[in-house]
């Protein structure tokens, strides 16, 4: 990994630099978002003494960047600041760069956006993925396209993140397929509402259970509605989704342990829109939907927007991205190193090679 212009002499002088400053800004970013935070909520989050977590505070108080209020703690415009602007640096520092590098290559993506931590461990790690996927969507957007969005907590993540300002004109947003029995927040059609809300824009929305039989998928396709609406899903310019791993998956669309056995038989390790996937991309199994279908993704779509993060989705996240072609990948450090070593790259090699 390439060091930034002194920070070798720094390591020597002070050798829990890294450390030092990795853990403050942690600190600061989960007052960014929980703010204002009180110290005991802090202290519990971090698991510290509020002895050590007060010292930290002050020294932050001091340097300009909080601001330490009964109301709770809050970031000043400086901290704000810091803490976006620091980010590219601590890629650097974790050597990310070099690790997104490493997964353009192994993966068939054209872009790729690792974020410090791990959000199995750190919740707010999943909101700054939300914040990055929804840097990129601003970017994809133009006037008068279709954006699908997928269910799920990390598109829900990319809504909560979007700025509210208003895209290009003749923007519309839709679920990208029917709805899943998961909870209203995470469900499809609401994260579509939200993502128009901060976009300013219109939404159509498609009321209908994810899983239906195929004798009443036909029926349905013959309803004018319906079909109107499908018609706009299925010429969507944008795309964002998440990929979930199989069992998860199969859980919340209510599989019984039967069902999920033969999953495991068929070694099916990941999901999108009801698609099951083995570890070398292939369908091996499939629940009947409307909206997106498998085709769409790369043959029709402009923009293919995943995010997707934690260790456990690392051959989810391998199986989909890496064998079907997207343009941008979000992901956490866990997961991206889960990545690598399951595709036998040595970190150590490439972080000092």
């Amino acid at each position: 990994m390439d060091l930034l212009p002194g920070e070798d002499y720094l390591r020597l002088i002070v050798p829990e630099f890294p450390e030092l400053l990795l853990g403050r800004y942690r600190l600061l970013r989960r007052i960014s978002f929980a703010a204002p935070a009180g110290r005991r909520s802090l202290a519990a989050y971090f698991q510290v003494g509020e002895k050590v977590l007060r010292r930290e505070l002050e020294i932050l108080r001091e340097q300009g960047l909080i601001y330490v209020e009964k109301r709770g703690i809050t970031l000043t415009p400086a901290g704000e600041e810091l803490v976006t602007g620091l980010n590219p640096y601590l890629k650097l520092m974790l050597g990310l760069n070099t690790m997104e590098q490493e997964l353009l290559k192994l993966l068939k993506v054209k872009q790729v956006n690792v974020v410090p931590g791990d959000l199995e461990k750190d919740e707010v790690v999943l909101l700054e993925m939300g914040r990055a996927a929804a840097k990129i969507l601003r970017e994809c957007l133009k006037p008068d396209i279709v954006l699908a969005v997928s269910g799920g907590t990390s598109c829900a993540a990319v809504a909560d993140m979007l700025p509210d300002l208003a895209a290009p004109p003749g923007i519309t947003v839709v679920p990208a397929r029917g709805g899943l029995g998961e909870e209203v927040d995470y469900q499809a059609n609401n994260i579509a509402a939200h993502v128009a809300r901060k976009l300013k824009t219109r939404y159509r929305l498609l009321h209908l259970p994810d899983s239906l039989s195929q004798e009443t998928l036909e029926m349905l396709l013959h309803e004018p509605k319906i079909a109107a609406i499908l018609e706009r899903i299925n010429s969507a310019g944008v795309l964002l989704h998440g990929i979930g791993t199989a069992e998860d998956m199969a859980r919340r669309r209510g599989a019984g342990e039967e069902e999920i056995r033969m999953l495991q038989v068929k070694g099916a390790v990941g999901e999108v829109f009801g698609f099951f996937f083995n570890a070398r991309g292939e369908v091996v199994e499939c629940i009947p939907s409307l909206g997106l279908y498998l085709e769409d993704m790369s043959n029709r779509v402009d923009n293919v927007i995943v995010i997707a993060g934690g260790s456990k989705k690392a051959e989810a996240i391998i199986a989909v991205v890496g064998n079907h072609p997207r343009d941008h990948l979000v992901l956490d450090e866990s997961a991206a190193r889960k990545i690598m070593e399951i595709g036998g790259i040595d970190l150590k090699t490439v972080s000092t090679g």
